[in-house]
C-alpha cells in the first residue's frame, strides 16, 4: 500500500527481528536479541499450533464483479457511490496499548459511511494498517490483546455503520516498513483471522491486502476465514521497470499475472482474489505522483509510451529513457478484460482521490466491470444546462483573474494592488450568496432542505409555504446538489448547480474582516492546498447570526493572534479551541522576536488538523500577524513566491478605509507595505538555507522548535 505519511520509519533503525516463546493459544514478544545470540543460539523454537478449520468456510463472494477502492483519511475529495461497490476508508492504526484502535478523522468517515444513503448497496469497511503502522506483531502475539482488538474492531464497525474490517498489515514477519516483527508472525495473523472471524461474524466483510509476491501469508489456512484477498499488484518496480504491468516483459521485475499465479498456488481461490491497480505513477526516485497531476500538464515535457507487452503505458525523456511507470484508462480496460477472463472477483485501487477531475480511472472500471454504473454518476461537472453561480467577490475575482507574479517573484517590490479598483469599504471582501428555488409541486407543509458537495452537508428546516433559501459560504469550482423533503418524508424536490470563482471567502458578518479559505492555492509540484482546514481573517467580532454560520462552516478552533491578553476564549463557544500567544505585530519581527509564539501557533494548528477541527486564524485586521502566518503555512505546502505575494495582496480587500484613496464610487488601494513586510519576511525565511522556499520555511519551524511530526501533519493533511 502507498505510505500513509506516518512518522513510524524510524523504528526500522532500531527494532530487529524480535524472538517469541509459546503460549497456550498464540505467541508474545519478547525483548529483542542481539544478531550474535541468535547466530550461537542452538534453540529450537517451538511450532504454533494450527488453527482449527472452521465448520462453515466463508464462501466465495457471488453476485458478479467487485470494485473496491480506497478512501484516505487526510484527503477532503469525496468518492463518486455508484463508481464502486466497497470503499476501504484507510486508515485506523493499533494503539500502544495493542488492542484499541485509533481511527483517523472520523468526521471523514461519517461522511464516506454517508454516501449509502445515495447507494445503498455500496459497502464501507474499515481498513486497520497501512505502509509503517505497527504494533500488530506485540498484538497478534498474545490471545487477550488478539481478542480484545478484535472485539473492538467489531465495536467500531457497529458504532459507524460499516460493513467490515480490513487488515493491511504490511507485513507479517518482515521488519521492511520499520515495525516489529517474529518469525512467528504469519501463524499468529492466522489466529487473528480466525479470532475477527468470530466477532464479526459471516454476514461482515474480513479481507486484507497481500503483498504482490504472495509471501508473508498461510493462505491455505487463513483463507478460509477471508471473504477476498486484496493483492497489491503495484510498486512492483521503478523505471526502468514497471511497477504494475500486467504481463512480464523485459520490463518487469513481476506482474499481476504473475501474482495472481502465486496467490491462487498458494492456496487462494480465483474468485476470492481482487486486482489491485494504482491511480498513480512511479518515477525512478522520489515520491509517487497522482494520475489527476500526471494528467495536469506538468509533465508534458516527457513523450508517452506504450508497452504492447507488458500492456501499460509510460513516459519517457528526450533520451527515450523511461522516467514515470503508471496506468492509464487504456491499460486498466485491459486489466479489467484479464478480471473476467480469468474468474478473478473484481479490481481494487489505491486511492480514490488520486483519479482525475472527471473519474476517468473509475469510470473506466466501473463500465468495464460493472456494466456501466457511472451512468449513475452524481458527478454532473459537464451538464451544460447546470445552474452556475459566482463565489468569490467580482473585485477579488477581477484581481485573480488580471493579476500575475512571476513564480520566484524575486524583487518583490511590485505592488500590483496599487492603484487597483476595490470598491469602497466593506465591498471586497463579501462574497456572494447563492439562491437557489425550486417549485414544490403542491406541497404546502414544512420541509427540510439539504445541500451537500463532496466534502460538506448543511440542512435547512423550512416554514410551510418557502421555497427557496439563500447559502453562504460555498466553495468555488463545486459541483452542490439538493433535497427537499417535507415533514412526512414526502420528496419535494431536488437538484445541482456549479459555482464558480477562484477564492473561497466566507462571511459571518460584516465586522469580521477579510475571512477567507487558504485553500485552492497551487503548489509548485502541482498539488492543490485543500479547502476547509485552516481560514484566515479579522478578529471575531460575532453576533447570534455569525456564529450559526461559524458552525455552519465547521470550524471548530480558533488562533488568536492580536496581544497577549486580548482574549481567554473564542466568542463562538466554550466548545472552540482556542489560543492566543500574543504578538504586537507581524512579518520578520514576528518570526525573529517571537518565534516562541509561532511554534505555539504551528503545534496549535497540527493538533487541531489532527483532531479534525479545522482553524480560523486571525488578527485584528486580518493582515499582519494573519499573513505571517499564511506566508509560512502557504510556503511551507510549496506554493510559489509569486503566489505568496498574490495572497499578501489579497488582505488588502478589507472594509478598512485606511488602505484606500480617491473618493467613492472611485476608490482604489494606496500602499506599497509589501517591500518593507512581504519582501523582509521571505528573505528573513531565505535566511536559513533551504535549497527551495518550501524547505527554508521548514528549516525556520524547526529551529524554533516545532516538532518534526507536526510539520509532517501539516504538510500529509493540507494538500492533495
Amino acid at each position: 500500500m502507498k505510505s500513509i505519511k506516518i512518522l513510524l520509519f524510524f523504528l526500522f533503525l532500531t527494532t530487529g527481528l524480535v524472538s517469541c516463546t509459546e503460549p497456550d493459544d498464540g505467541f508474545i514478544i519478547s525483548p529483542p536479541v542481539k544478531e550474535e545470540e541468535k547466530e550461537n543460539s542452538t534453540e529450537t523454537p517451538e511450532t504454533p499450533e494450527t488453527p482449527e478449520t472452521p465448520t462453515d468456510p466463508v464462501p466465495a463472494p457471488t453476485g458478479g464483479p467487485i470494485i473496491v477502492g480506497y478512501a484516505t483519511y487526510w484527503d477532503t475529495r469525496m468518492p463518486d457511490p455508484f463508481l464502486l461497490t466497497h470503499i476501504n476508508y484507510a486508515f485506523a492504526l493499533i494503539k500502544d496499548d495493542f488492542e484499541n484502535l485509533d481511527i483517523k478523522n472520523t468526521s471523514r468517515l461519517k461522511q464516506i459511511v454517508g454516501l449509502k444513503s445515495q447507494n445503498p448497496d455500496l459497502k464501507v469497511v474499515l481498513s486497520v494498517g497501512g505502509w509503517g503502522a505497527g504494533n500488530f506483531s506485540e498484538m497478534a502475539a498474545d490471545a487477550n490483546h488478539r481478542k480484545k482488538f478484535a472485539e473492538n474492531c467489531a465495536a467500531a464497525v457497529k458504532k459507524y455503520g460499516l460493513d467490515g474490517i480490513d487488515i493491511d498489515w504490511e507485513y507479517p514477519s518482515s521488519s521492511s516498513a520499520g515495525i516489529s516483527s517474529s518469525p512467528y508472525d504469519i501463524k499468529n495473523f492466522t489466529l487473528l483471522m480466525k479470532d475477527l472471524r468470530t466477532v464479526l461474524g459471516n454476514n461482515k466483510f474480513l479481507t486484507i491486502a497481500s503483498y504482490a509476491g504472495a509471501k508473508y501469508y498461510d493462505f491455505k489456512n487463513v483463507t478460509q476465514y477471508l471473504d477476498f484477498v486484496n493483492i497489491m499488484t503495484y510498486d512492483m518496480g521503478r523505471p526502468p521497470y514497471h511497477h504494475s504491468a500486467l504481463y512480464s516483459s523485459s520490463k518487469t521485475k513481476n506482474s499481476c499475472v504473475e501474482s495472481v499465479e502465486k496467490h491462487y498456488l498458494a492456496g487462494v481461490p480465483y474468485e476470492k482474489l481482487v486486482l489491485g491497480v494504482p491511480f498513480y505513477g512511479k518515477p525512478a526516485e522520489g515520491e509517487s505522483i497522482d494520475y489527476i497531476d500526471l494528467v495536469s500538464g506538468s509533465y508534458s515535457k516527457y513523450t508517452e509510451r506504450w508497452d504492447d507487452i507488458s500492456k501499460v503505458p509510460y513516459l519517457v525523456d528526450a533520451s527515450g529513457n523511461m522516467v514515470i511507470c503508471y496506468d492509464n484508462a487504456k491499460s486498466l480496460g485491459i486489466k479489467a478484460d484479464f478480471i473476467k477472463s480469468k474468474g478473478l472477483l473484481g479490481a481494487m485501487y489505491w486511492n480514490i482521490e488520486a483519479d482525475d477531475k472527471n473519474w476517468t480511472l473509475s469510470k473506466t472500471l466501473s463500465d468495464s466491470l460493472l456494466g456501466g454504473n457511472s451512468d449513475n454518476s452524481t458527478d454532473n461537472d459537464d451538464d451544460v444546462n447546470m445552474a452556475s453561480y459566482p463565489v468569490t467577490n467580482e473585485y477579488v475575482q477581477k484581481f485573480m483573474d488580471e493579476v500575475t507574479y512571476n513564480v520566484d517573484y524575486k524583487d518583490k517590490t511590485t505592488t500590483y494592488i496599487r492603484n487597483y479598483p476595490g470598491g469602497g469599504p466593506g465591498e471586497a471582501d463579501i462574497p456572494p450568496s447563492v439562491t437557489i428555488s425550486w417549485d414544490p409541486n403542491g406541497y404546502t407543509g414544512k420541509t427540510t432542505l439539504k445541500v451537500w458537495d463532496n466534502d460538506w452537508s448543511r440542512e435547512y428546516s423550512l416554514s410551510a409555504g418557502v421555497s427557496k433559501q439563500e447559502l453562504l459560504n460555498l466553495v468555488p469550482n463545486s459541483t452542490y446538489h439538493y433535497t427537499v423533503t417535507g415533514s412526512d418524508n414526502t420528496a419535494v424536490a431536488e437538484g445541482a448547480f456549479k459555482t464558480t470563482g477562484s477564492i473561497h471567502q466566507v462571511y459571518f458578518t460584516s465586522r469580521v474582516r477579510n475571512a477567507r479559505d487558504l485553500g485552492g492555492w497551487k503548489t509548485k509540484d502541482g498539488k492543490t492546498v485543500v479547502y476547509r482546514k485552516l481560514y484566515r481573517g479579522g478578529a471575531v467580532r460575532i453576533d447570534d447570526a455569525g456564529k450559526k454560520e461559524w458552525r455552519a462552516a465547521g470550524i471548530k478552533a480558533e488562533l488568536d493572534l492580536r496581544e497577549a491578553g486580548s482574549a481567554s476564549k473564542s466568542p463562538v463557544g466554550s466548545d472552540i479551541a482556542f489560543i492566543c500567544p500574543g504578538f504586537p505585530h507581524g512579518y520578520k519581527g514576528m518570526m525573529r522576536d517571537y518565534a516562541g509564539g509561532v511554534k505555539d501557533c504551528f503545534v496549535f494548528i497540527a493538533k487541531c488538523l489532527r483532531e479534525d477541527k479545522p482553524v480560523f486564524i486571525h488578527c485584528s485586521a486580518g493582515r499582519d500577524r494573519t499573513g505571517t502566518i499564511a506566508l509560512l503555512t502557504l510556503g511551507l505546502l510549496g506554493v510559489s513566491e509569486g503566489d505568496l505575494g498574490k495572497d499578501y495582496e489579497l488582505t488588502y480587500f478589507s472594509p478598512a478605509d485606511w488602505s484606500m484613496s480617491g473618493d467613492e464610487p472611485n476608490l482604489y488601494y494606496d500602499h506599497t507595505r509589501n517591500v518593507s513586510t512581504f519582501r523582509g519576511a521571505c528573505e528573513y525565511v531565505w535566511s536559513f538555507g533551504g535549497k527551495t522556499f518550501a524547505e527554508s520555511v521548514e528549516k525556520y519551524l524547526l529551529s524554533i522548535g516545532v516538532p518534526q511530526q507536526d510539520i509532517n501533519e501539516i504538510k500529509t493533511q493540507m494538500v492533495k
